[in-house]
């Protein structure tokens, strides 16, 4: 399947976990991608920026910072002569209630969750204009929608992140510039490893992803590669009349009830 052949991808994020997994996808069926992200996360996670393919490129910076993402955004138009979809996977996840999370942290999580993609769509969007249109996707979370305690700041962030996406779909559909989200659920990823490393009580990760899977009704936790495949749906022209919308991709947590 080469159904992106000609198209341009911008992923912001795209160095690591759901991001990374969208970017390799894509361009295993055709697109030329630009990935960008940080070389090395504040949870120590190292960007995956060696051995890239012809027709993919990285760019590292801080994805909260305009200059920095309207930089690499030109730069991939510079490599590649457009872009045609903009894809936005950049997160932090820490812990905490609205008394335990410090105003720093809280600031942190905005922006990383939340600006990014502000700044992706602000820088991006007519870039998209230029090609007659194109597609946004914004990874979102099923904790934007139904959440666990202590993570007042994430799911903050990736609720807004929802109501965002909505308005690009508002306001650029016209435009033929559609913008959804995806909404996983516990998907095995660097974030989820430094989950099962802080709260695994000194299991093995194996151990731990098994006893989180039970919770899941399909029993077990999600792969990256599953997330990619519905953000090359919502990317690709199989996808033409869906815009503003959320799909959640969770293993049927948000449809459990909690008895």
């Amino acid at each position: 399947m080469r159904e992106f052949q000609g198209k341009v991808a911008f992923v912001m994020g795209g160095t690591t976990g759901i991001g990374r997994a969208a970017a390799d996808l894509l361009h295993a069926r055709g697109a030329a991608v630009a990935v960008f992200g940080v070389a090395r996360s504040a949870d120590g996670v190292d960007a995956q920026l060696d051995g890239l393919p012809a027709g993919m490129v990285a760019f590292t910076g801080d994805g909260s910072v305009g200059r920095d993402v309207s930089a690499a955004l030109a730069r991939t138009v510079e490599q590649f002569g457009g872009i045609d979809v903009l894809i936005c996977s950049a997160a932090v996840h820490p812990y905490g209630t609205a008394e335990s999370t410090d105003e720093a942290t809280w600031d942190r999580v905005m922006a990383v969750n939340v600006k990014s993609a502000y700044l992706v769509a602000h820088h991006g969007v007519d870039y998209l204009r230029r090609r007659g249109g194109g597609a946004i996707v914004n990874v979102a979370s099923n904790q934007g929608s139904s959440t666990v305690p202590n993570l007042a700041a994430y799911a903050t962030s990736k609720g807004a992140l929802l109501a965002f996406t909505r308005s690009l779909a508002m306001d650029y559909g016209m435009e033929n510039i559609r913008a959804n989200t995806v909404s996983p659920g516990p998907i095995d990823t660097p974030l989820l490893r430094v989950a099962a490393a802080k709260f695994g009580g000194g299991a093995d990760l194996d151990a731990v992803y098994a006893e989180w899977g039970q919770k899941v009704p399909v029993r077990r936790i999600g792969q990256a590669s599953e997330m990619a495949e519905v953000i090359a749906f919502l990317a690709s022209d199989r996808a033409s009349y869906v815009t503003g919308a959320d799909f959640v991709a969770d293993g049927g947590l948000l449809a459990k009830l909690g008895f």
